[in-house]
């Protein structure tokens, strides 16, 4: 036992040797090693201790861990049972943990290992010991990560930024003015030291640390160092061919001349830019110059330079009609057999009519966690393609919605794969209203008669029903279409009016207009009625652009002959056999789906 303890201090004595630049990575994969050889069933706490404290992620987006601290779990997994389990986690640390961190933040030498100890004391003890910890640790993190830059010790700059980022942080929290100048010079410096032009995440930091943070009171000679240094940058890089450095440079120049209510020099900073990009996509691809005109064209938008904006935009849409030509048709078959297809529809239109109508309804429509389920598990068998954004297209190659990556926008992706998901159950859908019709030889009739048995089917629109049905039935989608997508955003209307929603904003002018059909299936009432699946399934057929996006599409003119058809129609139907589940309960204006 008295030799394992010998070999112990050995090897933490060796981990604080600085020979060479190392990362904590490194020094996780030190010490598993040393476990792994010397300990390989039972280590000794101690090393527990240490594997933890060098397995921790900085800067863990807090939404993600929900411990409210600044470290995370390196990662996250299912257990046997299917629960997820974190390493390392919140939940293992305890007093003496922190103790023991704390103890070895002050005897290292290593400033890298200091800078790990005296961090995690920092974040957690308040978490795990009910206790603020003693500002000298915070003290000692700042010193450590200042030697870290200064001397150039570990691998990783991108790493060193975030280091002296957190050390500002805590300085500015305990208004250690001496850390705070001290840090400035050194971010100041570090920068100099590190950047390079075609390598924008090594540049820009002491900006957005220092200039742009209104908790720094910074020296005028800081100050213009910096700036300085940004205008030259983004002069140099004009001369250039990267405009994704040379945008870096120009945001965060607009940034600080637009604070100060600097709109020419702002103006002149975005139009070299501008005249930069625009020249480099002449010689892209219309679908790449696209994408970054539009990018431009939201920077001039943001700044109020509405003109240019304009003049964007109609190059925008003149590139549309030159980017379809580079869309490219993707197709999937299927093979279905006959008999099981029967099978389903026959399930599906058993009983009477008012069951068959409301089991239609009810199956129809996505789930949205058997949605995310879907996408978790193609995000497993085909990571790469969840990790970049993706722009959505009209029919006139113009960009107008964008889903970013997995990580970052989980709901576009959600409305992306309803929308696919939708392409594929169309047909079913379809065989199964083929089997409706007929079996029941259904009319206009019995489905109105079906509909307004709910109470949220205005009487005075039945005409307009009958009407847009009946044309349905009819096989004229032009007509029904036309008819029927604005009687819906009337019949949810009518429930909000009902539950108490207000339908009505103010305008400009002085008077009233209605809300938006989004706006209201966003509302929370409307949600507590139709239920969640259902709002979501309505908002991606109706009104999101990452959609299918018919009601907004056919009431701005933008839908062409060929989008009136068949599986179109057939999913307005059904929204309208959706609508009817909702019933009124016994007491007055309350609802039920």
């Amino acid at each position: 036992m008295a030799e394992n303890t010998k070999e112990i201090r050995r090897f933490l004595k060796e981990l604080d040797i600085v020979s060479e630049q190392i990362s904590e990575h490194n020094v996780s994969e030190k010490i598993r090693s040393f476990i792994k050889e010397n300990f390989s069933k039972n280590p000794p706490d101690v090393l527990i201790w240490e594997q933890m404290a060098f397995d921790f992620t900085e800067n863990y987006p807090d939404d993600k861990s929900g411990w409210g601290t600044y470290f995370g779990p390196m990662f996250v997994f299912p257990n046997e049972e299917g629960k997820m389990v974190e390493y390392p986690s919140i939940q293992k640390i305890t007093p003496d943990i922190i103790s023991y961190w704390e103890k070895r933040a002050k005897e290292s030498e290593n400033p890298i290992l200091k800078a790990r100890y005296s961090n995690l004391v920092w974040d957690f003890s308040e978490k795990v010991k009910g206790e603020k910890p003693h500002y000298t640790i915070a003290q000692v993190f700042i010193d450590s990560v200042v030697e870290i830059a200064e001397k150039d010790l570990h691998k990783y700059s991108v790493d060193v930024i975030k280091k002296l980022g957190r050390a500002l942080s805590i300085a500015l929290s305990t208004n250690d003015k001496q850390r705070i100048n001290k840090l400035a010079d050194t971010i100041i410096v570090y920068e100099r030291k590190i950047a390079e032009d075609d390598k924008p995440g090594l540049w820009g930091f002491s900006y957005e640390l220092l200039v742009k943070n209104k908790k720094v009171s910074l020296s005028k000679d800081k100050k213009h160092i910096i700036l300085n240094d940004l205008e030259r940058r983004f002069e140099r890089l004009l001369k250039g061919n990267d405009h994704w450095a040379a945008k870096r440079a120009a945001v965060l120049l607009v940034d600080y001349y637009s604070r100060l209510g600097n709109k020419e020099k702002t103006k002149e900073i975005l139009l070299k830019l501008g005249k930069m990009i625009q020249k480099q996509a002449e010689q892209a691809s219309p679908l790449v110059a696209s994408a970054w005109l539009e990018e431009l064209y939201h920077l001039y938008l943001q700044y109020g330079m509405k003109d240019e904006a304009d003049r964007i935009s109609n190059k925008i849409r003149e590139l549309g009609e030159e980017a379809k030509s580079e869309l490219k048709e993707i197709k999937a078959s299927i093979e279905i057999p006959k008999d099981k297809l029967e099978k389903y529809t026959k399930w599906l239109t058993d009983g009477d009519l008012d069951t068959v109508l409301t089991k239609i309804a009810v199956n129809y429509i996505p789930k949205k966690d058997e949605v995310t389920k879907q996408i978790q598990d193609l995000s497993k068998k085909a990571p790469i393609s969840f990790l970049f954004t993706h722009k959505i297209m009209d029919a006139e190659g113009r960009p107008i919605a964008t889903v970013g990556s997995l990580e970052d926008d989980i709901e576009g992706h959600i409305v992306l794969q309803i929308s696919q998901n939708m392409q594929i159950s169309s047909f079913f859908l379809r065989e199964t209203l083929n089997a409706l019709i007929d079996k029941f030889n259904l009319t206009v009739k019995e489905i109105v008669n079906y509909l307004y048995k709910s109470p949220i089917f205005d009487k005075r629109r039945k005409e307009l029903l009958i009407r847009g049905i009946e044309s349905y039935l009819n096989r004229d989608f032009l007509v029904s279409l036309h008819i029927l997508i604005p009687q819906i955003e009337a019949i949810i209307r009518n429930l909000a009016e009902k539950i108490g929603i207000p339908i009505l904003k103010s305008s400009r002018s002085g008077g009233f207009f209605y809300r938006t059909l989004d706006e209201l299936l966003r509302e929370e009432g409307i949600i507590s009625v139709l239920g969640e699946d259902m709002c979501l399934y309505f908002r991606v057929l109706l009104t999101d652009p990452r959609g299918w996006n018919i009601r907004n599409d056919v009431c701005h003119g933008i839908s062409g002959p060929e989008n009136f058809n068949q599986m179109v129609a057939d999913r307005i139907f059904h929204v309208l056999l959706c609508l009817a589940l909702v019933k009124e309960r016994r007491k007055k204006n309350d609802f039920k789906h």
